[in-house]
């Protein structure tokens, strides 16, 4: 079990490299001077993602072919939650593309950390962040084929246990990558020029709305809208 743990951690660490949404969120919260806030963000994508490789380890169960079958079987349900995770990538772009105009830009002072009255907590946009990778229909796939490919390499066995150990390294493994981004840009960010701040926001803005972009695309052009009842 502990060879399923260090191979978790080994690869969560690795899938979390390849810049992404939390990555950008991660960005956001150090440039703003936010590295609690952001360690709190961090914490609830891991959690997140300790269920989604939990998930592809179980991918041959029964429980796992009824969840596939019942959103399979509600396309309109498959749409709306689609929806809902570009709806938030789309908020949280914009919300980091406007940043230097509405106030963050002074949150960015070591002074001023608290966060603002009515945002939700970092924790949940964690979590929210995290939920929009269902979103993507590689997603779980590709964590499937990964998995596929260390049981037959005999790296991670078939019990129960191999499986939670897996699924627990990868989740700490995906932590500690967002935590050493988001320390080491911390530590940076008072050699980075106030000019260049407002910069870097809206590039990690831009690229969340890029996100948002790329799965109205694949919603739009993949969805067989003939075929949705009562349309």
């Amino acid at each position: 079990m502990m060879t399923a743990l260090l191979v978790g951690l080994v690869v969560g660490f690795v899938l979390a490299m390849p810049p992404g949404p939390i990555a950008m969120a991660c960005i956001h919260q150090a440039l703003a001077g936010q590295a609690r806030e952001g360690v709190a963000l961090v914490l609830g994508a891991s959690a997140m993602d300790i269920g989604y490789a939990l998930l592809a380890a179980c991918a041959s169960s029964a429980l796992v072919g009824a969840l596939w079958g019942m959103v399979l079987h509600h396309a309109w349900a498959l749409l709306a939650f689609q929806g809902g995770c570009i709806v938030v990538l789309v908020v949280l772009g914009l919300r980091s593309c406007r940043s230097t105009t509405h106030g963050d830009a002074a949150r960015a002072r070591p002074e001023a950390r608290s966060r603002p009255r009515g945002d939700a907590s970092p924790y949940l946009r964690g979590v929210l962040i995290a939920l929009t990778n269902l979103a993507s229909p590689t997603f779980l796939p590709s964590l499937i084929f990964a998995m596929s490919l260390l049981q037959v390499r005999g790296w991670v066995g078939h019990a129960v246990g191999a499986h939670v150990m897996y699924a627990l390294g990868f989740g700490v493994g995906g932590a500690l990558w967002f935590v050493l981004l988001l320390r080491t840009l911390t530590h940076l960010r008072a050699q980075i020029s106030p000019t260049v701040i407002p910069l870097m926001y809206r590039v990690a803005g831009g690229v969340l709305l890029l996100f948002a972009g790329m799965l109205t695309y694949h919603m739009v052009t993949t969805t067989a809208w003939s075929r949705l009842p009562g349309w």
